[in-house]
């Protein structure tokens, strides 16, 4: 849909959004404020676009792997430091994923008519039962379903 730029602040749907994930905002603190009493797995709350907007499955899943986090995590018990290391990931993460022009699995392609090539940088999407990318890991890619989404984690370095 196109809308007039003096008319957003009066779509509901664009009020709901949560942060955009370069948003100086995007900190320890909002973060620590949304989960605080909530017994939600870390990997539905990167998914919640009141959260955070623009994360889709592909990046969530490369984020928490980025930062050895299980994505059945209750988001409740994550130290300050797992929480930035979040952060810090979402955004290293988009960075790439842009400079690559995004990820074409199916049918995705850029403006230009391009495929992405973001695809080719993935540690964890689509890997099941492949050896964990990381040298000093042996574990293997597991794949599970969380939120009728597929998950892909290590089951070492991510548990």
């Amino acid at each position: 849909k196109i809308y007039r730029t003096n008319k957003l602040n009066k779509i509901i749907f664009l009020k709901k959004l949560g942060l955009e994930p370069f948003n100086k905002v995007f900190n320890i603190k909002y973060f620590n404020e949304f989960i605080k009493n909530k017994k939600k797995n870390i990997k539905n709350l990167l998914m919640d676009q009141t959260f955070v907007s623009g994360l889709g499955n592909i990046y969530v899943n490369e984020v928490l792997f980025l930062s050895r986090i299980n994505p059945l995590r209750l988001c409740c018990s994550l130290s300050r430091k797992e929480v930035n290391m979040i952060i810090i990931n979402t955004k290293s993460i988009l960075k790439l994923s842009i400079a690559q022009g995004g990820s074409s699995i199916k049918d995705f392609k850029h403006i230009s008519g391009k495929n992405g090539k973001f695809q080719q940088f993935f540690a964890v999407y689509g890997k099941e039962n492949k050896n964990c990318s990381r040298i000093s890991c042996k574990g293997k890619i597991k794949k599970i379903l969380i939120s009728n989404r597929s998950s892909f984690f290590c089951n070492i370095c991510q548990n």
